[in-house]
């Protein structure tokens, strides 16, 4: 059964059904508060079913983020261009996602955790930051999903992925798919089982403009998950060796991303 898409779905009809209207930096939105979302990747990789997304992307940015790099040009030569409006004539975007994980003010939080890790698995200290006010002016954007951590019992694995922002219809099916990528390559690494993604937004919201679309995709018959057969790993991830199969879904809904 393809639950995840089941509770997306569900929270996506709340957000438009009951959803404060508000006037939000880039157009009107329906938005709610504190919103969650949860994925077993055991039930299937999560890749949305209801319309066609494109998860070889989502490999890309994963591989481009976990590096630290904080140009557009690799995601670029690999033919993903979500980023470019935000990236200046060089390319650059400041020190964004990837530079806060290798280098928060001079901390390589990827050793720091790691080390806690290795010491204890349970730690409850396996913690990301991306938000840091020193370097928010600098930063192209501030980071939506800006904290997430793995929670370790006995051999499963989870991730909890904190957001200050969530656009639902558009950045949900694209961030569960970086997590999910996120968590197996961790669970593939240390020999862990992955289990669950779980998203937690402050503010989620649908964008007026893509209501329409997203009442079709919330009404739309949902399939069977595709099953990932390739994994990279966690520290040295590289998004050519993450493979699904049996990917289906309904035919795509175009809209613009708005970010």
């Amino acid at each position: 059964m393809n639950n995840f898409e089941q509770m997306y779905s569900a929270v996506m009809s709340t957000c438009m059904k009951t959803g404060i209207k508000v006037n939000g930096r880039n157009g009107r939105v329906r938005q709610i508060t504190a919103a969650q979302i949860r994925a077993n990747v055991n039930e299937g990789f999560p890749v949305v079913t209801g319309k066609q997304i494109f998860p070889r992307s989502c490999f890309v940015e994963t591989e481009w983020l976990l590096s630290g790099n904080t140009n557009i040009q690799f995601l670029n030569n690999n033919k993903v261009h979500i980023w470019d409006q935000w990236a200046n004539e060089n390319g650059d975007l400041g020190p964004v996602y990837g530079h806060q994980l290798n280098n928060f003010n001079g901390i390589n939080q990827v050793l720091s955790v790691l080390s806690d890790f290795k010491l204890n698995k349970h730690s409850r200290r396996l913690l990301f930051t991306m938000w840091n006010p020193t370097q928010l002016q600098d930063m192209a954007l501030p980071p939506c999903h800006y904290a997430f951590q793995f929670v370790i019992a006995n051999d499963k694995v989870d991730v909890v992925v904190s957001m200050r922002s969530l656009d639902l219809f558009v950045g949900l099916p694209y961030d569960v798919v970086m997590y999910a990528s996120i968590l197996c390559a961790f669970a593939n690494e240390f020999n862990l089982k992955a289990n669950e993604v779980v998203i937690n937004a402050a503010n989620a919201h649908v964008y007026e403009e893509h209501v329409s679309s997203a009442a079709i995709y919330c009404n739309r018959k949902k399939l069977k998950l595709p099953v990932l057969t390739s994994c990279s790993t966690f520290t040295n991830f590289k998004f050519d060796e993450m493979k699904i199969e049996n990917y289906k879904y309904e035919s795509r809904l175009i809209v613009n991303v708005i970010k």
